[in-house]
């Protein structure tokens, strides 16, 4: 009896450790499976065409799900009341610029005036110097009576007028100078104006453009959010664009693998879409500054959260099947290489 219960007690241990022996490999042959992995996201080049200034929209000539190409037209709006307006500046500009060619007359002609006013002062006081010179001589020959007093009154009252003259010639001169002082400002008022209709000319013009919208790259258009007919403001997004030749994938890596990884490594990626294709990814940036903190409650880590970083890499375009933005991809970290 003593003995079958000791047999039958042998064949439980056994069976207990090759149970045990049957879960640790299991478990780590798991371990292995799982290998040291980070999750991203496939992210791509999306932009987002807005109206620039408000109107009706008139053309809307694409679809959603059609590929354009850069310097396509996207959509129009109504161009009338930009017209009005372009009529109206024009029409504004021109009249500056007539009233700024009028304003350059009249400095031109005051400042004939003014050089004829200085040449007419110069003469004048040339013949006061004369006069003056004269009167000196007469004086001394009228201290030897060689001159009659009648002469030097008929001298003295030839200076006299020549000096008012020079007076008034400096007088003619001093109003001519305020008038060219007076038109200069005037072309300068003129050309200032002239200069602010050009701005709105120009603003009109840059809005004339704008009623018509084209693909700034190449791209799908995978949503149109208005219809012809809608009355749209500025800054409403009415396309939006696709580049997925332009795509990436976002991973956040704890910081005890971060510091393997640098700028320009090559780097495998799976995904559960295409399970046995192996895609090629280039790191092209890492944040220097932590996104979110995972919680592992662990004795190693005494109970602190570890920070994570964003890393950015850039799929190669050699790999043919498509990853949609959204898609969840594994990174490996184990196979990181140089690039």
């Amino acid at each position: 009896m003593r003995n079958g219960k000791k047999t039958v007690l042998a064949v439980l241990l056994a069976g207990c450790c090759a149970f045990s022996g049957c879960g640790t490999q299991a478990e780590e042959t798991e371990q292995a499976e799982q290998g040291n992995f980070v999750t991203g996201t496939v992210e791509c080049k999306e932009v987002y065409i807005r109206a620039k200034i408000p109107g009706y929209l008139t053309d809307i000539p694409i679809e959603e799900g059609q590929e354009v190409k850069e310097g396509d037209l996207l959509f129009s709006t109504d161009q009338r009341d930009v017209q009005v307006k372009q009529t109206q500046a024009s029409a504004t500009a021109q009249a500056a610029a007539g009233q700024v060619e009028a304003a350059a007359g009249q400095v031109q002609a005051a400042k004939n005036a003014v050089e004829a006013a200085a040449a007419v002062v110069d003469k004048a006081n040339a013949n006061v110097q004369l006069l003056e010179t004269e009167y000196a001589k007469y004086q001394e020959l009228y201290a030897m009576d060689a001159v009659s007093e009648d002469n030097m009154d008929k001298l003295a009252t030839q200076l006299e007028a020549a000096k008012l003259d020079a007076q008034a010639a400096l007088s003619q001169q001093q109003a001519a100078q305020g008038q060219y002082e007076a038109a200069t400002g005037q072309y300068g008022a003129a050309t200032g104006q002239l200069q602010a209709a050009k701005g709105v000319l120009a603003e009109v013009n840059l809005n004339l453009s704008q009623t018509s919208q084209y693909a700034p790259c190449n791209g799908t258009v995978t949503m149109i959010s208005s219809s012809v007919g809608e009355l749209i403001g500025t800054g409403t997004t009415i396309v939006t664009l696709t580049d997925y030749g332009d795509r990436w994938i976002m991973a956040n890596v704890d910081e005890y693998e971060i510091g393997k990884l640098r700028i320009g490594q090559e780097i495998p990626l799976t995904s559960k879409a295409y399970p046995d294709t192996v895609f090629h990814g280039k790191i092209v940036n890492i944040s220097k500054n932590p996104d979110f903190a995972v919680k592992k409650s662990t004795n190693e880590l005494n109970d602190q959260d570890v920070v994570t970083y964003e890393v950015k890499i850039a799929l190669s375009g050699e790999d043919d099947v498509m990853l949609y933005p959204g898609m969840l991809v594994r990174v490996d970290l184990d196979k990181v290489g140089e690039a």
